[in-house]
Order: C-alpha cells, then structure tokens, then sequence
C-alpha cells in the first residue's frame, strides 16, 4: 500500500513511524498486531504526560474494540502520573445514504468518572467524525472538563475539520488533537489507505463489531469484578 498520501505530525519520531509501518506489516498477524498497538498507546500516552498536569483528573474513552490494546497503552502510560477513569462503548456503526451513524447500545462508564477535568478520546483511526462525535456527546453533559483530547494513530486529513463543525464553539475549544499521521486517500468503500492496515476488528482477530458479537474487553471484566 502506498504511503505517499501520508503526512505526518509534529509528535512523530521515527520510533513512531516505525510502529505505524509495523501495522501495516503485521496486518495479517493478530498477536503482533495487537501488541504494536499497546505499543503505540504508550507511545501517545507519554505525549500526553507531557501535556497534562499531574493533578488533572483524566478519563479516558475508548470503543470497546481498542480498550484492551491502544487504549490500554494510554491509560497504563497515564497511569504513572494520574488519577484515571474509564470510559467504554459499543457503538453500533454502519453507513447509510450519505455518512454513517454509531448509535451506543451498551457502555462502562468507571465509578467516579464524573470527577475528571481531562477527556481523552481514544481511537485507532479517525475516518470521519460519527464515532467520536457519537461518544462525546455521551459524556460532556456530565463532565466538567477543561480539554479534551482527541487521540489516534492516524487521522483521515478531513477530519479535524469534520469533528470540529459538529460542535459548538465552547466545546470545540477544548479539543486538541494529538496524532501521528494524516492520510488524504479513501478507497471506494470509504476505508482510509493506507491507514492501519484495514479493519481494526479483523486486524485484532475479532469476527465483528464487538456489539454483535457479545465481546467484553478484559479492562471492563478487571474493574467490575468478572
């Protein structure tokens, strides 16, 4: 897959770019795979570390795909310097005629997550806007926060744009973006290339959307005692 139509961030390194093309390269091996994305939120993690007080109060919310690998990279990263909630969703995503839509039909939301003042929105890649406008929503009624986060391996080059017209001035302020790479090419299915290295669900080795599937991340288990 060609990465000419990838720029990369400010936060890249080679270490970075390393991991990235690792994707890519272990697309085919789940196990790797999964690790490489551990990898990849701690790497995250660490520039949050730098961005975040230690006395700030972080939550982090992720899909309920990425809570055992990228988002477990960020939280264990935080976790050094941090008091740290989480936040977890099965959001239901499919297209329809002219976008798509990720309604919620279940999600965790960890005991005293009301008390944080740092949203860290955690996916591992940001295609449009729907997802994580979706879970944003979900929680910003109910927080008190003075930034939010939002956190990815690899944006799509629209989709700043695209999550900040989707909100209000007062909460579209708060966002800071932290990533590692842009990628300006979709293929005909709208899948951004060369991005992760295809659908995140196949690419950790799960048969489907978690939502569908009855799949509970192993961090969900841990904190309520399964």
């Amino acid at each position: 897959m060609s990465i000419n139509t990838r720029t990369y961030s400010r936060y890249s390194t080679d270490v970075s770019v390393k991991l990235l093309n690792n994707l890519i390269k272990f697309s085919n091996e789940p196990s790797v795979y999964k690790e490489i994305m551990i990898g990849i939120g701690h790497f995250l993690g660490d520039i949050l570390n730098d961005k975040i007080s230690p006395l700030s109060k972080c939550l982090i919310a992720s899909t309920a795909e990425d809570a055992d690998f990228l988002a477990k990279g960020v939280i264990d990263s935080l976790a050094f310097n941090h008091d740290t909630f989480t936040a977890v969703f099965w959001n239901n995503h499919y297209s329809i005629d002219g976008g798509s839509v990720a309604p919620i039909v279940h999600k965790y939301l960890q005991s005293g997550f009301e008390d944080a003042d740092s949203l860290i929105v955690v996916k591992s890649i940001i295609s449009g806007s729907c997802v994580v406008r979706t879970n944003i929503l979900s929680l910003i009624e109910r927080l008190n926060v003075k930034k939010i986060y939002i956190v990815a391996p690899v944006m799509h080059i629209k989709s700043e744009d695209s999550l900040r017209s989707e909100f209000p001035s007062e909460i579209f302020n708060l966002f800071d973006f932290i990533y590692l790479a842009e990628d300006s090419e979709k293929d005909k299915f709208g899948e951004i290339k060369p991005g992760i290295g295809g659908q995140i669900y196949q690419l950790l080795g799960m048969l489907d959307q978690p939502v569908k599937t009855g799949f509970v991340p192993n961090i969900v288990k841990q904190l309520v005692g399964m």
